[in-house]
């Protein structure tokens, strides 16, 4: 009898989401495109082209025109379109939910008085740091916002604080872990959600996770995972910020991904160690409930991939190490890196440059500690429609940051970005669970001059599968 072998991850679409989203003015031009109602256009792009997200001039704490100084980050990014924002206004800042779809951008509360005071140290919302995003099992089309508050006392137990769309409330819930596992509070930094849990990851030595949503109950139980043998750093490094640009931990095929980049120091003066060989590393989790739960994938030389005359064609410096951005989430096999002003995919196994473009993110964003990489491969969402366009709106092709000539001619192979009209889709009004549209914006490709587009359906929609289940009943 032939052995079966495992079902693939299907494929999934996905974007380069730059965490620094785009703040229009009141008078920007592209002020005008984002329709009437909404706050939120999305300029996507095939990586490794960087995508964006455009927000309108009145999201932020005063959305009355102000002359303060405005800024945003992402802090997550759900693959069912929901994301998370944090918008600085002057010394005043808050947070958003953003839903992608209906592009509407919701302000959350502040943390109540009770529950700031609840402790002798506070339970305040940090900015920044150790917040995720979780869909919520129990309220389809709802979320959990969620920040790991960790306690330098052994009198204070480890806590989550929680906003849960669904009861529009925040509230606390203690942990099960003893205090040693965690070395300093927010040195867990980056969040992610994977598997029905969220993630925090301590790249200097280990990786934390839980399921947020249990019920109330039921205390939930946070659980350590120590990175693979040989991985552990000195506790000096925690707080180091090349310690994002050198490691990594990102979903891809269904399991996480561990990225290392060795054979560079930490040492204050010194990048790269006297006679260093630097290698890039790969493991997989595959069992964090086991004794080993990780698996060795790969060990490759920087001086084996810089041998290769695609290297310089495509305009990158052999020699020069790059820094970790991300994991392709569909082949983890591809791992794509930042060298200066560029981000390239390579094949680590095959040692083959995909792809490289211009990526222009401020410098000094990247060394800035958040919950969210200053790039992420975002997920597009699970239920999609495919609808062929008969009329689109098209817009301006290249990002609203690359405004200059040369940048609009390194463009030339970006999608097109479209507006789909209701009344090209063929939907029947009788059935309330048909696809609305709503008028999102997407990525989509053009074939044979007639572009195709693929419309994201969550929240409280329903799928065609769902819709066929709907009617068999």
């Amino acid at each position: 009898m032939l052995k079966q072998e495992p079902k693939s991850e299907p494929q999934r679409k996905w974007v380069a989401l730059v965490s620094i989203p785009v703040l229009l003015g009141h008078e920007d031009e592209w002020d005008q495109e984002v329709v009437i109602g909404t706050d939120v256009l999305l300029d996507l792009n095939v990586p490794p082209h960087p995508s964006y997200l455009v927000l309108r001039h009145r999201v932020g704490p005063d959305s009355r025109r102000t002359d303060e100084p405005r800024s945003a980050h992402i802090l997550a990014a759900d693959r069912a379109a929901c994301i998370l924002l944090q918008v600085v206004e002057g010394n005043r800042w808050d947070l958003f939910l953003c839903d992608t779809y209906k592009r509407a951008v919701t302000i959350l509360p502040p943390v109540p008085i009770y529950i700031q005071s609840k402790s002798s140290e506070g339970l305040a919302i940090s900015p920044h740091l150790s917040i995720g995003l979780i869909a919520d099992p129990h309220n389809r089309g709802h979320y959990e916002v969620v920040q790991l508050q960790s306690s330098t006392s052994d009198d204070q137990p480890n806590r989550l604080l929680c906003y849960s769309t669904a009861k529009s409330w925040w509230f606390t819930r203690d942990l099960t872990l003893q205090q040693a596992c965690l070395r300093n509070p927010f040195s867990e930094t980056g969040v992610l959600a994977h598997d029905g849990r969220l993630w925090w990851l301590a790249l200097a030595y280990g990786v934390f996770f839980c399921d947020p949503c249990t019920p109330l109950l039921e205390p939930p139980e946070l659980r350590f995972i120590p990175l693979p043998a040989d991985c552990e750093l000195d506790d000096y490094v925690t707080f180091d910020p090349r310690i994002d640009q050198r490691r990594c931990v990102r979903p891809s095929e269904g399991k996480l991904r561990f990225v290392e980049i060795r054979g560079l120091s930490y040492n204050e003066f010194v990048d790269v160690a006297p006679a260093a060989k630097p290698t890039i590393w790969m493991w997989t989790l595959d069992d964090p409930e086991g004794p080993n739960p990780w698996r060795f994938e790969y060990e490759v030389a920087f001086a084996e991939i810089w041998h290769s005359k695609a290297y310089a064609d495509v305009g990158l410096q052999p020699g020069e190490v790059p820094h970790v951005a991300l994991v392709d989430p569909n082949d983890h096999h591809v791992v794509y890196l930042f060298q200066g002003s560029k981000i390239f995919g390579l094949n680590v196994r095959k040692k083959v440059i995909l792809a490289c473009k211009e990526c222009l993110i401020d410098r000094d964003q990247q060394m800035f500690p958040s919950s969210r990489p200053i790039i992420d491969a975002w997920e597009l969402p699970d239920d999609v429609a495919m609808t062929t366009l008969h009329k689109i709106i098209m817009f301006d092709r290249y990002s609203p940051l690359l405004r200059g000539k040369e940048a609009r001619g390194d463009r030339t192979e970006s999608m097109d970005y479209c507006r789909l009209d209701e009344s090209s889709v063929n939907t029947d009004a009788s059935d309330k669970s048909s696809v609305n549209t709503g008028g999102l914006f997407v990525v989509c490709p053009l074939v044979n001059d007639e572009p195709k587009i693929q419309v994201p359906v969550f929240g409280g929609h329903r799928s065609a599968a769902e819709n066929k289940a709907g009617r068999r009943k």
